[in-house]
């Protein structure tokens, strides 16, 4: 079986094939939690990583507008290739 990416994700969904590969099922992170760790984390450097616009981060933490799908894998992601993660 290959894995799940963007590119086939709604191909193999349309097939009735298992796509939860390409979802981070045992990291949850919250824009709560990631207000907690912005006094730590250096936003723009994350933001970078991420390729998400640091004013609209910075915002959607300050305003505790929740994070999308997408963005949320993003910074996963981000965190998983320096050996982060978080815990609630």
């Amino acid at each position: 079986m290959n894995h799940t990416n963007r590119e086939n994700l709604e191909q193999r969904f349309d097939d009735g094939e298992n796509v939860l590969d390409y979802f981070e099922t045992n990291i949850v992170l919250s824009i709560d939690r990631l207000a907690d760790l912005a006094t730590l984390l250096n936003l723009s450097a994350l933001a970078r990583e991420t390729n998400l616009n640091v004013q609209t981060l910075q915002t959607k933490i300050r305003r505790r507008t929740p994070l999308t799908g997408d963005e949320t894998r993003r910074i996963i992601e981000a965190l998983k290739r320096y050996h982060l993660t978080t815990v609630q």
